[in-house]
């Protein structure tokens, strides 16, 4: 079995480590020489003795905090890096007191007092590089913490400029999301592609997971529907275009639930595939409908083909899309929001709430059902209003 190549970092480590030594070692001369007379005359004679101590001692500490600093749970496991840095520590003061009996001086060891002198000190010097080395795995497990927090923020960034905040002016659709991140970065998406004059595109998904790998194949899916917008009349199509996608390049196994429709403004029509998401609500003049036409979630099996259905727009017609974040989420007595509760809800939204309003409803409601609880998982809302004056076809409602 081959071994191991020691970490470049730790080499620098131990590099820097013998270099600081000597100076070390001072505190060390001064001590020895007050325990043997003679101070101050004898600092130097007891120096080199100080120097075995604060190598042996050193060396220890670094081989027993490289292991560490790999395997650390940070705080969660405080009693782990503590023995051994603990064990590290007075083992190493009995060695080097072991050295310094046989080498340099002869006799160190050998009255009883003196070795009970050196125990006493060794727990002291244990209890001193142990602290030192606690707090060193604690600074850098801050650090890392630190610059991990910097990155997802940038994350977060960068991902929430993808995130549309003003949405397409049309005569005759009004649309409006919005997304609360139980994270820092979300896996949940929504996008509004407006196509040539003609029409919109809307997507909603929900990538499984959560955290960076999540947010990357969200990413991935909205830069896929965006190439496609215009590109693929048939939102079918472009469904196993993503699924193809998704299956290539995903190698974590992730999977996504989304929703994916045209809306024909001249014709006054929303074409949509449903890839195994939260069916959207679709709330016209016979009542509720659910937009569940579709198929299977996209990243699951290459080769998947997924149906597709036309649905009528007239004036007045409200369609509502969500991602499970806002359905399964749970207050404090583990009560989950649910699909009845949702259903409900969008009943009782007055038929002239706009777009807007009717995202801020759900969300408002969302939380009052939560109380002081944050979201447990990405919410995604967004909202359709089909306005006056449009009808299938063209024609006007009456």
């Amino acid at each position: 079995m081959k071994r191991k190549a020691t970490p470049p970092t730790a080499r620098r480590a131990l590099l820097r480590l013998m270099w600081q030594q000597p100076l070390v070692a001072v505190p060390f001369a001064f001590f020895f020489a007050v325990l043997f007379g003679g101070f101050p005359q004898s600092v130097l004679a007891t120096y080199p003795i100080a120097l075995v101590f604060s190598v042996v001692i050193g060396l220890a500490i670094w081989a027993v905090r490289w292991p560490i600093l790999r395997n650390h749970q940070g705080l969660t496991n405080w009693w782990k890096p503590t023995l051994f840095y603990a064990g590290g520590s007075i083992c190493s003061s009995l060695l080097a007191a072991l050295i310094i009996h046989y080498t340099i001086r002869p006799g160190f060891l050998g009255s009883g007092q003196n070795i009970a002198i050196i125990l006493m000190f060794t727990l002291v010097f244990g209890a001193l590089f142990m602290g030192m080395g606690l707090a060193m795995t604690f600074y850098k497990d801050a650090l890392e913490r630190a610059k991990s927090d910097q990155e997802l923020t940038l994350a977060r960034r960068i991902q929430r400029s993808f995130l549309l905040e003003t949405f397409p002016q049309r005569p005759r659709i009004e649309i409006h999301a919005t997304n609360l991140s139980s994270r820092q970065v979300s896996g949940d998406f929504y996008d509004v592609v407006p196509v040539a004059g003609e029409g919109l595109l809307i997507a909603v998904a929900d990538v499984s997971g959560k955290g960076v790998p999540a947010a990357l194949l969200s990413s991935m899916l909205q830069a896929s529907v965006r190439t496609q917008a215009g590109q693929e009349p048939s939102v079918s199509a472009m469904m196993e275009r993503i699924n193809s996608l998704v299956c290539q390049r995903s190698a974590t196994g992730q999977f996504a639930t989304f929703f994916l429709a045209w809306i024909d403004e001249r014709r006054m029509r929303l074409v949509y595939t449903n890839a195994g998401h939260n069916q959207p609500v679709h709330l016209g003049a016979s009542g509720r409908r659910l937009l569940d036409v579709g198929g299977t979630v996209v990243g699951m099996l290459e080769g998947m083909t997924w149906e597709q259905a036309d649905v009528p727009l007239v004036t007045g017609d409200r369609v509502v899309l969500y991602t499970d974040g806002v359905t399964e989420a749970m207050n404090d007595e583990d009560e989950m929001y649910g699909e009845e509760r949702f259903y409900q809800l969008v009943d009782r939204l007055p038929a002239d709430l706009s777009a807007a309003a009717m995202v801020d409803e759900v969300v408002k409601d969302l939380r009052e059902f939560l109380g002081e609880l944050e979201p447990g998982d990405d919410v995604t809302v967004m909202a359709l209003r089909v306005l006056e004056g449009a009808g299938p076809d063209g024609a006007t409602r009456a």
